[in-house]
């Protein structure tokens, strides 16, 4: 079995409603939409870690893309 369980594909655009339940100290939940519409994810600590690190990486590429071509 693998670390990864995948049910649905999502875009998430500006101003998307979005909120956290810590669970316990190795667990969090994310919802993301309005509250009949929601898409809902969980990580563990690790797995968060991981992923906020690789999301600034990607902000990162994302804003020198833009710089390049604002020039």
């Amino acid at each position: 079995m693998t670390s990864l369980r995948v049910c649905s594909y999502v875009t998430i655009r500006d101003h998307c409603p979005m909120r956290f339940h810590v669970v316990d100290s190795d667990i969090v939940e994310f919802s993301l939409g309005a509250a009949r519409e929601t898409f809902e994810f969980v990580f563990d600590a690790t797995a968060l870690r991981d992923f906020l690190r690789l999301g600034t990486t990607a902000l990162g590429e994302m804003d020198e893309r833009g710089q390049t071509s604002a020039q």
